[in-house]
């Protein structure tokens, strides 16, 4: 029964009709943005789909292919192969498919809580150019914001209805496959306990345990396959130290750059025939080895110049937040440029002398501030007593903090993004856009 509520939860106030009409329009833009974009899978997208495809035929343990883990999205790719295609469209129609319904279902759970018809929110959330291309790409980033689309849902239907065995193993599910993908979705236990504490807090050490049960098997199922395939015991994965030594480097620009192969440029000299011997070992050695190199190396760059790496955390800050997730001119970068370098992001000779690319890059710019600013207007106008709100901001800031240990990359804020503009998008802005559009698309009628 529960899982038929789930299935058949009132998911908005825009008549089926014309909700089958976003979710198309929706994913066309996401074919549309690949085909702007020139979406080709390269770097982590071919990764995965290595991955995926050794899991399609039941090979686990390669140590090249594992050791960045995100065995939950190589599944995920490996199933949508098997039976459909691994194509870049097919992939992007079925992640914006996973994405519409995973929306429509927190949309819906969120009209019962607040009592507000919120259906004009599904139009501007189904049009933002971001989820599109995220959408569009093959990386975590869908799949995961996706993911924290559902955990919020299940945690509201909760609050909503009450906590039964079945909604807490469900939540444990979602959570453990959240943190399998993208081991920072861990944050979101926190909000979500807040979220739910009302209706736990009788037994809430047991909720607690059930919580995390799922997460937990999970993690150690990862740990046991990393055992296995490195003879090292690691929950999550072994590119951890690169991610960090990138933020925390000794060039100073707070950036993730594909180390091994421009060592000569970002890895310290006296460190260089350290990381060749490294290198020089079999996967199955080096994978784990690297991973503690690295993180000695951020170790060290703090140690030297500790005042300088705090200096720069506010420019990962600004790559995090301040560009569209797809705008990363730094990791390619091998100048040690610094800061967000925009003149790079607008100028044509950087994307293939193409005349539009300064006008197209402008126009995503604009839709991203102009979102930023809604999102800023909405936390200023937080409602404390709204539970929701506060466990979305207690992620926020988890996020936020993410600058510290982390690289700057843009890509960090698309995560939590979607769910961003749902918690805080001024309700007079979806008023708004209700009553423009009602002519539209027929809302409560």
């Amino acid at each position: 029964m529960f899982f038929k509520n789930i299935i058949f939860v009132k998911i908005s106030a825009v008549k089926t009709k014309y909700k089958y009409i976003l979710i198309v329009i929706s994913c066309i833009l996401t074919a549309f943005n690949q085909i702007l974009y020139h979406y080709v899978p390269a770097n982590d997208s071919l990764s995965y789909l290595h991955l995926a495809k050794q899991y399609s035929e039941f090979i686990f343990f390669d140590p090249v292919t594992n050791c960045s883990g995100h065995p939950v999205y190589a599944v995920f790719l490996a199933i949508t192969g098997i039976i459909i295609s691994y194509n870049q469209f097919v992939i992007g129609f079925i992640q914006t498919l996973i994405f519409c319904i995973s929306a429509l279902l927190l949309i819906g759970e969120l009209e019962k809580y607040l009592n507000k018809n919120l259906s004009a929110l599904v139009i501007i959330l189904f049009l933002v150019p971001e989820i599109h291309l995220f959408n569009g790409y093959i990386l975590t980033e869908s799949i995961t914001f996706s993911l924290l689309l559902l955990i919020f849902c299940i945690s509201l239907k909760i609050h909503n209805n009450g906590a039964t065995i079945y909604k807490m193993l469900l939540l444990s599910f979602l959570m453990g496959v959240a943190v399998l993908n993208r081991p920072e979705c861990a944050a979101s236990i926190v909000p979500v306990l807040y979220l739910i504490y009302p209706e736990i807090k009788n037994k809430l050490i047991l909720s607690i345990l059930l919580i995390v049960s799922i997460s937990v098997i999970f993690l150690v199922l990862n740990g046991y396959k990393n055992y296995k395939t490195f003879n090292v015991f690691e929950v999550t994965a072994f590119n951890g130290g690169e991610v960090i030594y990138g933020g925390n480097n000794e060039n100073l620009d707070g950036s993730h750059h594909p180390f091994a192969q421009y060592k000569e440029i970002f890895i310290p000299k006296n460190k260089i025939d350290d990381f060749n011997k490294i290198v020089s070992q079999p996967s199955c050695k080096s994978c784990p080895q690297q991973n503690s190199f690295y993180l000695d190396l951020a170790a060290e760059s703090w140690r030297k110049n500790a005042f300088k790496q705090i200096g720069v955390i506010p420019a990962k800050f600004a790559k995090n937040w301040l560009l569209p997730g797809n705008f990363d001119v730094y990791t390619s970068d091998t100048t040690k440029a610094k800061g967000l370098q925009l003149k790079k992001i607008l100028s044509k000779k950087y994307f293939n002398n193409r005349w539009y690319a300064p006008l197209k890059h402008i126009l995503y710019m604009t839709v991203h501030y102009i979102l930023l600013l809604i999102i800023i207007i909405g936390l200023f106008d937080i409602d404390r007593k709204n539970r929701f709100q506060i466990a979305v901001l207690i992620l926020l800031i988890f996020y936020v903090l993410f600058a510290v240990p982390f690289c700057g990359l843009p890509r960090w804020h698309v995560q939590i993004f979607p769910l961003l503009l749902i918690a805080f998008m001024p309700y007079k802005l979806i008023s708004w856009v209700e009553k423009n559009t009602s002519r539209f698309f027929k809302i409560n009628k």
